[in-house]
């Protein structure tokens, strides 16, 4: 800048900038509060158009197409393909899933009464005897249903209400696809505009910031969407070999689980147990214990290859985020956004740890970043005792 244009237009001290700064996170904010209905469909959008922009990439150099050309026919290969999706398998995945449910009412609703008879029974192990009436195992359960039954009617409202507003849905999917088909088209723009973002002497700082952010969001996005994939159809397979009623259903929950660590497949494995111990029919003449048991011990073995296998290879350590923080932050997006919180808990936890980490070695005046990883040997040089170096 010039002196001329230094006279034209002074500065602004730092306590107009401060207090400017306030004042758009404010107004920020409560653009996110009025708009907060219309929030979670710009997310999809986003993430939609963050995966559709690769195909439409490898369409423009490879097949030759212009990039309109190209836009137009990956939004048509989409729509045919969810539509398709919603008039044959979405309609069979929500009947089963609502099938389930409805089964798992009526279990709810009948176990006490099944359990009632128990208390006159003599539990013999050994040579150890144990009379179930101290237990009082009915009015346990009935304890317990109390906490569960609310769940399950949520749930359960939840997905009839689903079904009675396919009409609302499918416009929210319209306005999803235009604004996600607008922002391929421009993706090039915005790409450049995204690496030409710098702040004075702040440039080697933003690169690595745009670099971290990005190993974050890639991974996820895009393996995340993998994994959620693979563990339902995974999940699927197993209980139709197994011969579990509602296969598609049990895929479709356990691949939704995979976003909450150790909670969420351990939830529809215990659903899957039920299922398969209280249907009228089992497999090679198994007794229904047995097959409940064959059926957790097939959901462990497959959510353990998934993860000491599958996830390594497509999500790598970009994330590095305990479970316990992943749960955490799991409750804390679905409370916020619901489902689409629920999806993005992880990334934006590891991206605000990220942000937080950054500020407060600032503030302490040490390196923000971690030292460079060896090359040859693997792994990083050796430190000091303190976590953080300090800036010469």
């Amino acid at each position: 800048m010039s002196d001329g244009d230094r006279a034209a237009s002074p500065r602004w001290p730092t306590a107009t900038k401060m207090v400017v700064g306030l004042l758009g996170v404010v107004l920020i904010g409560a653009l996110l509060i009025r708009f907060r209905i219309i929030l979670p469909l710009l997310i999809l959008a986003g993430l939609l158009s963050y995966l559709l922009i690769p195909l439409v990439n490898f369409l423009h150099r490879r097949a030759r197409l212009g990039r309109i050309a190209a836009a137009n026919v990956t939004f048509v290969f989409l729509a045919l393909l969810l539509a398709t999706l919603a008039t044959a398998v979405g309609l069979a995945a929500l009947e089963q899933l609502q099938a389930l449910l409805l089964t798992l009412q009526s279990v709810v609703v009948s176990l006490p009464d099944r359990l009632a008879g128990m208390g006159n029974l003599v539990l013999v192990v050994g040579p150890w005897q144990t009379d179930l009436v101290a237990f009082d195992p009915a009015t346990l359960v009935q304890q317990a249903l109390g906490i569960i039954q609310p769940a399950l009617t949520q749930v359960s409202g939840v997905l009839t209400f689903a079904a009675a507003r396919l009409v609302e849905g499918l416009a929210h999917a319209v306005f999803v696809l235009a604004i996600a088909y607008f922002v391929v088209l421009d993706s090039p723009r915005l790409q450049e505009r995204w690496s030409g973002l710098t702040i004075p002497r702040y440039e080697s700082d933003v690169r690595r910031m745009q670099t971290a952010l990005g190993r974050i969001w890639h991974a996820f996005l895009r393996g995340q969407f993998l994994i959620v994939l693979i563990t339902g159809l995974l999940t699927m397979i197993l209980m139709s070999l197994l011969g579990v009623r509602y296969a598609v259903a049990l895929g479709v929950l356990m691949g939704l689980a995979k976003l909450v660590p150790i909670v969420g497949p351990f939830s529809v494995g215990v659903v899957s147990a039920l299922v398969a111990l209280l249907q009228p029919q089992h497999p090679l003449q198994m007794t229904p214990i047995g097959h409940a048991a064959l059926v957790i011990v097939g959901l462990i073995v497959l959510d353990q290859a998934i993860d000491y296998f599958l996830l390594p290879r497509i999500m790598g350590a970009s994330l590095n985020l305990h479970p316990a923080v992943i749960l955490i932050a799991a409750i804390i997006g679905a409370s916020l956004l619901g489902v689409v919180g629920l999806l993005l808990s992880a990334p934006t936890m590891a991206t605000v740890i990220l942000l937080s980490r950054y500020t407060l070695r600032k503030l302490f005046d040490l390196s923000p970043w971690d030292p460079p990883i060896d090359v040859i040997g693997g792994s990083r040089p050796a430190l000091p005792r303190l976590p953080w170096r300090r800036v010469p």
